[in-house]
């Protein structure tokens, strides 16, 4: 699976600051070809004319878009990520908790091997800027021999683009059904980027001792809609309009960049939310 058309979008501890280095073209540096032995024919190579495999395309360093609350949070947490060896490179970014001086921000990547997984990336800010403190994958899940109906369907879908460890979570049975349906129905109207639902997702929400809904797979995160990323500011009417079809599928709290009832009580909004629309439903944990 390809993630989004990659939006470009143990714990393991990192106290040294990050380079804040600009984004390189993904095109390879190619050696020019050689040009043939005088001796040699078009349909006649000599015998020590070689020819050298193209390289593959280097990976973009992650940039993160202009709109972000903190680009230097985002920047300083990709290339923490990006400097694990085995990760190929990073594709999105979302916040999860934004408190200054503290952050922690979901990063996802692909392995060089195949695959990716999310990270959930914590930060200090400094009077240097801010500093990585430690950068823990998602756990590993098996999936189950039958994850059931709803959960097929999200697997299956085109319209509802799963990264990594989201695609586990579903797999392994773990995520509820108000939560596959209301994923299902969001999709029918706009394509869908999931940036969370279970895994690397912290049990409390950041800064206090209530839970969140995401690690009982009660809750999930839209990233992109239609391909544009929510932090746009020109995704706006798209995302109040998703915000509206989620809460409409039974979600008791949607939040995101706009709070469209005006600090009523199904919606909210603040800088943790500027990236992403956050859909939780009220239930227990589920059990495979």
């Amino acid at each position: 699976m390809t993630r989004r058309a990659r939006l470009m979008v143990g714990a393991i501890a990192l106290f040294a600051p990050v380079g804040l280095t600009s984004c390189s073209s993904s095109a390879g540096d190619d050696d020019p070809a050689q040009p043939p032995s005088p001796s040699a024919t078009p349909d006649r190579p000599t015998d020590d004319a070689t020819v050298a495999e193209p390289e593959r395309p280097r990976p973009t360093r992650y940039e993160p878009h202009a709109a972000e609350v903190d680009g230097a949070a985002k920047r300083v947490a990709a290339r923490a990520v990006e400097a694990l060896p085995a990760v190929r490179q990073v594709t999105y970014t979302q916040y999860f908790g934004y408190l200054p001086p503290e952050a922690s921000i979901l990063v996802e990547a692909d392995f060089r091997s195949g695959g990716g997984t999310t990270y959930d990336v914590r930060l200090r800010e400094t009077a240097e800027g801010w500093r990585t403190a430690s950068v823990t994958p998602a756990a590993d899940l098996s999936p189950v021999e039958e994850p059931g109906r709803l959960a097929r369907r999200v697997l299956d879908s085109d319209r509802i683009d799963l990264p990594w460890a989201g695609r586990k979570d579903v797999a392994a049975g773990l995520v509820a059904e108000p939560v596959l349906r209301s994923m299902l129905a969001v999709a029918e109207h706009h394509r869908i980027g999931i940036s969370v639902l279970i895994s690397a997702h912290p049990v409390n929400v950041f800064g206090t001792d209530r839970r969140s809904n995401h690690p009982d797979g009660q809750a999930y995160d839209i990233g992109s809609i239609d391909g544009r990323l929510v932090v746009d500011p020109d995704t706006a009417g798209l995302v109040r309009r998703v915000m509206g079809i989620a809460a409409d599928t039974g979600a008791y709290q949607v939040g995101g960049p706009v709070d469209p009832d005006a600090d009523g009580s199904q919606y909210f909004s603040d800088l943790t939310h500027s990236d992403h629309v956050h859909v939780g439903f009220d239930g227990p944990a589920v059990r495979p």
